[in-house]
């Protein structure tokens, strides 16, 4: 009976890893052997190379047809198909899925599809996405210390900074980014602050710490332009006063930042994100209105295309208070940021934020984040 038992679990199990076996041999053997040099039109090549198993229509086979583990993806989900830039799908459809951290059943083609071949072939599976209303891909940024991103995102984030000098304070910033559909976005972002600080009264320095000003945001993109490789989105933020106002943790008042992000590509060259806005204070007596524009240019580089991806940046920040005698203060931080994993859905980036205005007697901020793009995949998938 046992032995019964045990035959009846293992035959299909047999079957299903030789067939997964058999499958991907011979989709390794025919991406080698085939001949489809004559194919010109992104469609053609589609339907000759990849609707075996991503389906004519492009929403990807059944698993039990294919023999997969993996369930297929759907091409005509717009939330998915937009989400990475064509360059990605390039060298995973060139030199297969585990150059990006993906199922090795994904197999490459590089060798059977010159390389118009592979990308008209992209274009068309990115045709599948019907809505113009998603962003691509492309216009997903290196993410800069400071100034923020036009994409709509779905990632967690951990800043820190760390200011010595006179009065040392260690600040942590956890942010969750959660995309709404095509173009809208919810961000909550919690600090925590530990900090010197100098009582009034007192010689002496003492500690500070705690909760810093939760911030509750929101984006709304505006414009994503492909032939003008343009993005374009509106935010706002409401800045609670959560902070403790006694350790100078917080403000002690509501705030409200209304800003404007942009982002430009320029081919062979890098990109520039610009953001532009203003911190309205509602105790104006307290705290001042002040407005803040903000430039990064940076350039990313990898090796043939793909692997590990470093993106070296440098932002100019510039503020001023709406008061009369008020100065505009200039800083500067340069940067760089790389991807952990093959995936490239897990980076890191370190800079400084140097004082321009005050460079004698302000402290210089150093500063560094951990991202993970969580709708790309686990934390421990893709290395």
């Amino acid at each position: 009976m046992v032995i019964r038992k045990l035959s009846t679990l293992l035959v299909p199990c047999a079957l299903a890893i030789s067939a997964v076996i058999l499958f991907s041999d011979l989709a390794q053997t025919t991406s080698k052997n085939a001949d489809w040099q004559h194919l010109k039109d992104g469609r053609d090549v589609f339907l000759a190379a990849c609707a075996a198993c991503h389906g004519m229509d492009g929403a990807g086979n059944k698993q039990s047809s294919v023999a997969f583990e993996t369930e297929l993806p759907d091409f005509t989900d717009c939330n998915f198909t937009s989400r990475e830039p064509a360059a990605d799908w390039y060298q995973i459809a060139r030199i297969g899925g585990p150059v990006r951290g993906f199922d090795p059943m994904m197999p490459a083609f590089g060798e059977a599809l010159t390389p118009e071949q592979l990308e008209s072939s992209i274009t068309h599976i990115k045709s599948f996405c019907a809505d113009d209303k998603w962003p691509d891909g492309v216009f997903n940024l290196p993410k800069a210390l400071v100034t923020g991103k036009a994409y709509p995102e779905d990632e967690y984030m951990f800043l820190f900074s760390f200011t010595p000098g006179g009065l040392t304070e260690f600040q942590g910033k956890f942010v969750t980014e959660k995309r709404l559909g095509a173009r809208h976005q919810l961000e909550l972002a919690a600090p925590f602050v530990v900090k010197q600080i100098m009582r009034e009264g007192s010689d002496e320095s003492a500690w500070g710490e705690g909760v810093g000003d939760i911030a509750l945001g929101y984006k709304l993109n505006l414009l994503a332009s492909i032939r003008s490789l343009t993005i374009i989105s509106l935010s706002t933020e409401v800045l609670l006063p959560t902070g403790d106002e006694y350790d100078e943790i917080g403000k002690g008042y509501f705030r409200f930042e209304p800003f404007i992000t942009m982002g430009q590509i320029i081919p062979h060259v890098g990109f520039l994100q610009l953001q532009a806005g203003a911190e309205l204070s509602t105790r104006p007596e307290k705290g001042a209105h002040e407005l803040f524009w903000r430039g990064t240019y940076g350039q990313s580089f990898s090796k043939d295309g793909y692997g590990r991806t470093w993106s070296p940046m440098v932002e100019i920040l510039g503020a001023r208070e709406l008061e009369d005698d008020a100065n505009v203060e200039w800083h500067v931080v340069p940067e760089v940021q790389v991807t952990l994993n093959q995936r490239q859905h897990i980076m890191f980036c370190m800079g400084a934020k140097i004082p321009l205005t005050d460079f004698d007697s302000g402290d210089i901020q150093y500063m560094a984040y951990l991202l993970w793009d969580w709708f790309d995949g686990g934390f421990t998938e893709g290395w």
